[in-house]
């Protein structure tokens, strides 16, 4: 295949303290790609989450923070999850291979390295991660595998975290008679909600996930969820005001014809969080946490308006 015909990421990150690689690097992928460059890994994942990159390649053998901390740090945020990553080094051992994949690294080379090989390289990793990613398309989010992936993780880590997960309420009637664009539009909008909550915080592991249609997936410290909770509710009542008249703002709720042909009265859109503690006993396991979450769920959207309910129970028996 020809250089032009390769599929290359339009913004890539190179993390490399030797200037010659990094000076080589650039003139490999400047021609198609916007290039951002780091010297270390703390400035590598600071520039992960303020410019979003497509691609990294990063050595190992970093100052301030190694290529394997960098790679660590990266797959915790609700960015760098999916973010195709590269590890170049001038040093190989059968070891060290197995820890950069097992920290999540798509891809490992040795130096030196041929321009054509890693060109190729990146490009084949590229195309195979933009059809794989599994990102939701309408708000950019980590999607299912995505979210098992980091829940497990978590877990294995053992540092106790807050799951939470979020989901709209009276969203089928609004979608029945705003529209499936407005239905669109709100979805949107809690994506950006939660994304603008991990941006804001990117030293507390934050992690946000869009299950699918009004469903969305928090990973967060503990101490955090008292401050999570009254971010989203503000957002998303300023964000859905827009979509009411002003008796319907006054009165709390729309009067709509159901799918019966019967007039209904349907109060307006809120947002419901369930929250575990993993540090209970018994929640160890992803499917249990799924399981009591939607337990707890049910408690929270009994509530009406916005709500948040928090799992206290030391046991496993239901709410």
């Amino acid at each position: 295949m020809h250089t032009l015909d390769l599929d290359l990421p339009e913004r890539l990150l190179i993390i490399e303290d030797d200037r010659t690689i990094r000076a080589m690097l650039r003139r490999c992928f400047a021609h198609r790609s916007r290039i951002l460059e780091a010297e270390d890994g703390a400035t590598g994942l600071r520039l992960l989450n303020q410019e979003r990159p497509d691609f990294v390649i990063t050595d190992l053998d970093l100052p301030v923070q190694d290529g394997l901390s960098f790679i660590a740090g990266a797959r915790r945020t609700y960015f760098g999850a999916c973010v195709p990553i590269m590890v170049l080094t001038a040093s190989w051992s059968e070891g060290l291979l197995l820890e950069c994949f097992r920290q999540g690294a798509d891809d490992f080379m040795v130096k030196p390295f041929l321009t054509t090989e890693i060109r190729t390289r990146v490009s084949s990793i590229y195309l195979r991660q933009k059809v794989a990613r599994d990102t939701n398309p309408l708000t950019g989010l980590p999607g299912n595998l995505v979210i098992k992936h980091q829940i497990k993780r978590r877990l294995e880590e053992g540092e106790p975290v807050v799951i939470a997960a979020l989901d709209i309420d009276n969203f089928k009637a609004f979608n029945d008679t705003r529209g499936f664009d407005a239905g669109d539009e709100v979805i949107a909008n809690v994506g950006r909600i939660l994304e603008g909550y991990a941006r804001a915080h990117p030293d507390s592991d934050v992690f946000v996930g869009h299950v699918g249609g009004d469903d969305f997936v928090a990973v967060l410290p503990p101490d955090e969820i008292g401050a999570f909770a009254p971010y989203v509710h503000d957002r998303f009542d300023e964000a859905t005001r827009s979509f009411y008249a002003l008796d319907e703002l006054d009165r709390g709720y729309v009067d709509i014809i159901n799918r019966y042909g019967q007039r209904e009265s349907v109060p307006l859109l809120s947002l419901s969080i369930a929250a575990v503690h993993t540090g209970r006993s018994g929640l160890k396991d992803y499917r249990r946490i799924n399981q009591v979450l939607a337990e707890v769920k049910k408690v929270a959207k009994a509530e009406p308006g916005n709500s948040l309910f928090i799992d206290r129970r030391q046991a496993s028996s239901s709410p």
